[in-house]
């Protein structure tokens, strides 16, 4: 298969949007979540601080088993499990600004 100038330049191109998009995603996901990422709703600030901190126990324990733990730059494994712990006690996420 003979590569044409264009063919070559296509692929670079590519492979240029993709790093960049990439790059956008990991950049975004690099922080753990926290509290302040959900509405407390008519929970009391005790509760809604009792239950944070028991969603935080559970996600780092299953971010050391499911993931890389602290040495995860994504935090996906801690991340996943802290958003369905809060979300099963009742709370919504805050809409995330532009």
């Amino acid at each position: 298969m003979i590569f044409t100038a264009a063919v070559c330049r296509a692929a670079r191109n590519g492979c240029a949007a993709l790093a960049a998009a990439l790059g956008i995603v990991a950049c975004a996901s690099m922080a753990a979540h926290t509290g302040e990422s959900f509405e407390r709703g008519n929970a009391s600030a005790d509760k809604f601080s009792k239950d944070t901190r028991g969603c935080e126990k559970e996600a780092e324990a299953h971010g050391k088993e499911h993931g890389y733990g602290p040495y995860d730059p994504t935090h996906g494994a801690y991340n996943n499990m802290f958003d369905a712990c809060m979300k099963s006690n009742g709370y919504q996420r805050k809409p995330e600004k532009p």
